[in-house]
């Protein structure tokens, strides 16, 4: 009997073109019966990766959180959400946002599963998989069989980079607490809260640190 597969979109749109999703979503339909598409984050994100993936005729799970989390975080929600699903493969489509590629390895840790990034085409095979990478000037295509978490970047036909998703129900909710996380526990890999203001320089901080001192030395020269 094949392997379930879990599609991790991630926890927000796409930085890049959403064409990075449908190909990934393509991708994964040619997994016909198999393969389940999760997502997390705030419902917006919700609604537009059901959109997409009802689009691909793929069912879908998601944990709506307003938690910002950095991707060890991110990592447990998709490796919770896939042992949901009952998915022991887990596909991660890491090119619509920079940071995506590092969840590959956080969720083949926890999973305790091979990992692959660089695909940029998937083929089922009976029992295994064909993935094809690209490692600089060089393609290789692997065989898979067993538990693997695989980073993909497939582009998809050109679309809107952000189209307006379609309200769907298809998508299954799920909460952090019904699938084993705590969500105090998880907010310990929050990340810090962003502020306006612009780092200074290394430079300014220096001649902050100098006038100080020059102004000190100056009163203790008049003092005299």
């Amino acid at each position: 009997m094949s392997d379930k597969i879990a599609l991790w979109l991630g926890s927000s749109a796409p930085a890049r073109s959403v064409r990075w999703l449908d190909g990934a979503l393509q991708a994964a339909a040619a997994f016909e019966g198999r393969c389940t598409v999760i997502a997390a984050g705030d419902q917006h994100w919700l609604d537009l990766a059901a959109d997409r993936a009802a689009r691909a005729s793929l069912p879908s799970a998601g944990v709506r959180t307003e938690l910002q989390l950095d991707y060890l975080g991110w990592a447990q929600i998709a490796t919770a959400l896939a042992r949901e699903v009952g998915a022991t493969t887990v596909f991660v489509e890491e090119a619509s946002r920079a940071e995506r590629w590092v969840e590959v390895a956080a969720i083949a840790e926890l999973l305790d599963a091979a990992q692959l990034g660089h695909v940029i085409a998937l083929a089922p095979d009976g029992a295994t998989i064909t993935a094809t990478r690209v490692l600089g000037r060089t393609r290789q295509t692997l065989r898979i069989k067993g538990p693997a978490v695989i980073g993909v970047r497939i582009a998809g036909a050109p679309v809107d980079d952000y189209p307006t998703p379609m309200p769907t129900s298809q998508m299954k909710k799920h909460e952090l607490a019904a699938i084993g996380l705590d969500p105090v526990v998880l907010g310990h890999r929050a990340m810090p809260p962003r502020t306006g203001l612009e780092p200074r320089k290394t430079v300014e901080r220096i001649a902050e640190h100098l006038v100080v001192h020059l102004a000190a030395h100056l009163v203790a020269r008049e003092d005299r």
